[in-house]
């Protein structure tokens, strides 16, 4: 999935690959000096500091990237008709909704469905099984929506990856059957 669509090129987002270019670029330069046996050791230093460098600052930009991701996410849950959206808004909508991203959500679902087979054998997942196997049909419906090609919001999206991935969520917590059903379905309708 890319993380900077071209017409989103006006926000200056973190760019890890970008950020850690020049500097892994200095520790491909400084292996030319390992050519020169008096110069070896200080060409390995020096190309080894330089890639630790890169690699940090990779790592700096790819954090600051998830906390814009986040932050961004929380204003699309908050304003689900959008208003005025602004470009980041925009930027992040399109990130959560491209079909790679929908795909790989489809089949985090559809592994949650597997998991409820009673032919499956239990593991150390705090997935509710027996009572979200009275709900498969909510979450095969929830599954084929993001799978499918027609287009989905992102807040629909944000709350399917909420509700496989956050641990306060009914799929793992001990909430009464009927909240589980009206949580399923809140998120199936917010995929409309």
């Amino acid at each position: 999935m890319a993380a900077h669509a071209p017409r989103f090129a006006t926000l200056d987002l973190p760019r890890p690959g970008r950020s850690a270019g020049p500097l892994f670029g200095l520790a491909l330069l400084a292996l030319v000096l390992v050519g020169d046996p008096g110069l070896r050791t200080a060409g390995l230093l020096a190309a080894s500091c330089f890639a630790l460098a890169a690699a940090l600052r990779a790592a700096r930009a790819h954090h600051e990237l998830i906390v814009v991701r986040r932050a961004t996410d929380r204003l699309i849950l908050v304003d689900p008709h959008g208003g005025e959206v602004s470009e980041l808004v925009q930027w992040r909508s399109h990130e959560l909704v491209a079909p790679a991203a929908r795909h790989a959500l489809s089949h985090e679902v559809e592994r949650v469905l597997r998991q409820l087979d009673p032919a499956h054998l239990p593991s150390a997942s705090p997935l509710r099984r027996v009572p979200l196997r009275r709900h498969e049909s909510l979450l095969r419906a929830i599954a084929a929506r993001v799978g499918d090609e027609q287009p989905v919001p992102a807040r629909g999206i944000l709350l399917v990856r909420r509700l496989l991935r956050d641990p306060s969520s009914p799929l793992y917590n001990d909430v009464p059957e009927a909240e589980l059903a009206r949580q399923l379905s809140h998120v199936l309708g917010a995929l409309e």
